[in-house]
């Protein structure tokens, strides 16, 4: 079966006569979580000016002079690291060496520390909440013996795939879980515990979503025209004429803030269907 685009998708949600598809989406919402989550200065004080943070990892990584390419890689490692992939998954993912990978990561962690120290406290909340006692002690002293074996040589890869079997099966079966801010609980598998941060960010932006279309469907004069959530967006259908109020309107509804970090949406107006902004912009 063939499954159709996402364009193809967007181009079938059409408005009604006289009316035109409207949404607001949040800026850059994934990003100012964790940067709340992990409480990094740095990127905190950037969302609250309203600056981009992929320029502020650019600027971090590669100086104020950067080139586009390097814009490029700091945009992709501020989604790969927070959703945590590692350098084995950036080398494969951008096209790097394992070596400019974990150079990369480490440049990152240097100018972003709370999100370092953030990382590994949720890979630590989850293996100690799914082992016991003696099974937890054993886990660390496996974690540290991998600092003994080196990643580019042919020996020290052995021994740390060696290693990563034994944790594997140490882990395998057993659940951990992370709360959401709202109290909800989300189990995470312990053989990959790094699941919990993007579960906990994406977890968190659904929630907000939540409430900021429940927010919205408690107004008398927006309510009728919302369509329906999509991931960080809620689309709507207004009449011409006022289709620029309304977006703008759903922008204010959203727009909220998390743990002091604020959290902006966008207002636009698309045209007659859902499709047509994407023509547009590509």
């Amino acid at each position: 079966m063939k499954l159709l685009s996402a364009e193809v998708i967007r181009r079938c949600f059409v408005a009604d006569p006289g009316h035109l598809i409207i949404s607001s989406d949040y800026d850059q919402i994934e990003l100012r979580i964790i940067a709340a989550l992990a409480n990094e200065t740095a990127m905190i004080e950037a969302a609250k000016k309203g600056e981009s943070l992929h320029k502020l990892a650019a600027v971090r990584l590669f100086g104020i002079d950067y080139l586009p390419d390097q814009y490029k890689y700091a945009k992709n490692i501020n989604f790969t690291y927070a959703f945590a992939g590692g350098a084995e998954t950036m080398s494969k993912r951008y096209g790097i060496s394992m070596g400019q990978a974990i150079e990369l990561i480490r440049d990152y962690e240097e100018a972003f520390p709370a999100l370092a120290r953030y990382k590994r406290k949720m890979t630590e909340t989850i293996i100690q909440s799914a082992l016991s006692g003696g099974e937890y002690k054993a886990y660390k002293q496996l974690r540290s013996r991998m600092f003994n074996f080196r990643r580019d040589t042919a020996e020290g890869k052995a021994a740390r795939a060696t290693i990563q079997r034994e944790l594997k099966r140490l882990c395998h079966g057993k659940t951990g879980y992370v709360e959401l801010f709202t109290g909800r609980q989300i189990l995470v598998n312990a053989d990959k515990p790094y699941a919990a941060i993007n579960y906990n960010v994406q977890g968190t932006a659904a929630e907000i979503l939540k409430l900021a279309l429940l927010r919205m469907m408690d107004d008398e004069e927006l309510e009728p025209t919302v369509l329906l959530p999509v991931h960080d967006e809620i689309l709507g259908q207004a009449p011409e004429e006022e289709a620029q109020y309304f977006a703008d309107r759903y922008a204010e509804i959203m727009t909220t803030e998390f743990m002091g970090v604020p959290l902006t949406a966008s207002g636009k107006v698309y045209g007659k269907s859902w499709g047509d902004g994407y023509r547009k912009a590509a």
